[in-house]
């Protein structure tokens, strides 16, 4: 990716907070849904900083701006950074936290801003009690007999706004920088049969209205991407390695609404006959409509009780802050999703489906592997990457190889030309549906580098003094791998050997921890 330089999109965005009377900014790596790898058209951060990576957090004020994230990301974060922005490790005690770099960097009093749809309720709760803290130990209270102390900084929820979006809206449409903001993609949905969930979405429904009588909860809110598929037995492509769909849903205890981009349901061949039962009444809303049905469901949920005792809405822990704020208080219930739970035990039809899945996807690596050893074979120049040989994959029987038609290998050996050729192998196995990831292929000094990823023209070369680590994955109908690899194409020093054994060693001990009760 071209690097960003930040200070056009920084101004634009500080004119942003100075119209809305704001001194700051705070925002999170994940959408709304709270997914850890977001769409094209969700990479706020990638767009504001220039930061790549999957897990950041960002706070701007008028006149700094900080990027916190873990020890994964902090050599790519300090390449992809310009001098715009201070960089701190979030698991390092002698870093400060967001809250303590916002006392330290705005004047007491001042209000910072957020998109309530992009962070927790209890996020939010927890920002605050620790901001109370802080100022508190500088001598500022946040209140006096129920006065709010002006000197007190507030975290301030700009409703149904979210200013990154402002600005790389602005700049796409006006061409700017030549910043192009994608569209959020809303594709296709596939069914999942029985024979591999193990139960039809009206059966799951059942158990969740089981579950919501049991806590006394009259509606259920959903949000996260994967429960949603889940339930429904549904799958889609919207984000890149992720088969989830934009959705949110509402489920009572006598119907069920389903927010689905209209594009998606247009796309999607007999959606509604799939969704079509007299005795589970599903309705399709647009996405868009999402936050204001809630609102109106809570106020006329048909089991609403006396003021003393209110109708229910079951919220999960994480759930955002807009979507809580819609709930009056005395209506939530705290609590993880029953969905979550119910998703987090497998039935024999899933197991099943895992276990075969991470065998074709084995027959698949040991395909790669075995061309690439045969390819080490053949080099004898070390200084420099050779012509590949032609290799015939195993032949295919019940228990060798994958049986896959034999592809073109590269021509040339290096860390992206070896990722290509393993990602179009895998894309052939049975009931392939996408990566699970994009492949992570690094040669020698690289394989240091968290979540490299090779760039066709800037990758290394693979010889046989290579140390080569290979970390690829697939989502198959009935699952998803992940699998990393490392070998030597060579022959290894006694350092690298020691090296080896050494990390060897300490997962096997981790292995064999026992913890808790368990």
């Amino acid at each position: 990716m071209k690097k960003v330089f930040s200070s056009g999109r920084l101004t634009r965005l500080r004119n942003l907070l100075k119209d809305r009377n704001l001194q700051g900014y705070i925002l999170p790596t994940e959408d709304e849904h709270f997914n850890e790898y977001v769409g094209t058209a969700d990479r706020r951060c990638a767009f504001i900083s220039g930061f790549t990576g999957s897990s950041c957090s960002i706070v701007i004020t008028l006149d700094q701006a900080a990027l916190w994230t873990d020890g994964r990301y902090q050599l790519q974060a300090s390449s992809e950074l310009d001098e715009n922005w201070s960089l701190f490790r979030n698991d390092l005690t002698e870093a400060p936290t967001r809250v303590q770099w916002i006392v330290s960097s705005t004047s007491p009093g001042s209000f910072i801003g957020y998109d309530g749809r992009q962070i927790p309720y209890t996020g939010i709760e927890t920002l605050k009690k620790e901001l109370a803290g802080v100022e508190a130990e500088l001598g500022i209270l946040p209140n006096c007999n129920g006065i709010q102390n002006p000197l007190s900084r507030q975290l301030v929820n700009i409703p149904n706004t979210n200013l990154i979006d402002l600005v790389w809206d602005s700049m796409s449409e006006l061409q700017i920088e030549n910043v192009s903001r994608p569209i959020r993609s809303s594709n296709p949905l596939l069914s999942i049969p029985v024979s591999f969930s193990g139960s039809s979405w009206q059966q799951k429904i059942d158990r969740v209205r089981n579950m919501m009588k049991a806590k006394g909860a009259e509606l259920l809110v959903l949000y996260a991407l994967d429960e949603i598929a889940w339930l429904f037995n549904l799958r889609g492509n919207d984000i890149l390695y992720n088969p989830v769909f934009y959705a949110y849903a509402i489920v009572s205890l006598n119907k069920i609404d389903l927010f689905l981009n209209s594009k998606t349901v247009d796309q999607t061949s007999r959606l509604e006959d799939y969704l079509s039962d007299k005795q589970y009444l599903v309705e399709i809303h647009s996405y868009s409509e999402f936050f204001n049905y809630l609102e109106t469901a809570v106020h006329n949920s048909p089991e609403k009780h006396s003021p003393q005792q209110p109708s229910r809405v079951w919220l999960d822990l994480s759930a955002s802050y807009a979507i809580v704020s819609k709930i009056p208080e005395n209506q939530r219930l705290f609590h993880i999703s029953p969905v979550a739970e119910m998703k987090s035990i497998k039935s024999l039809s899933e197991l099943n489906g895992i276990r075969e899945i991470h065998i074709t996807d084995s027959l698949v690596l040991c395909d790669f592997l075995a061309w690439l050893e045969g390819e080490a074979n053949q080099i004898n120049d070390n200084s420099c990457c050779k012509q590949s040989h032609d290799y015939k994959p195993i032949k295919p029987n019940a228990e060798n190889g994958a049986g896959l038609p034999v592809i073109k290998p590269p021509l040339v050996l290096t860390e992206a030309s070896t990722a290509q050729y393993l990602d179009a192998l895998r894309s052939q196995a049975k009931d392939f549906f996408s990566l699970s990831f994009s492949t992570i292929s690094c040669a020698d000094a690289n394989g240091a580098i968290i979540h490299y990823h090779p760039v066709e023209g800037q990758d290394a070369p693979i010889t046989n003094t290579s140390i080569y680590l290979v970390d690829s994955g697939g989502q198959y109908m009935t699952g998803t791998t992940d699998v990393t690899r490392t070998i030597h194409l060579g022959e290894s020093t006694l350092e690298q050997n020691n090296c080896y054994t050494s990390v060897l060693k300490a997962h096997i001990a981790l292995a064999m921890q026992v913890s808790g009760n368990l």
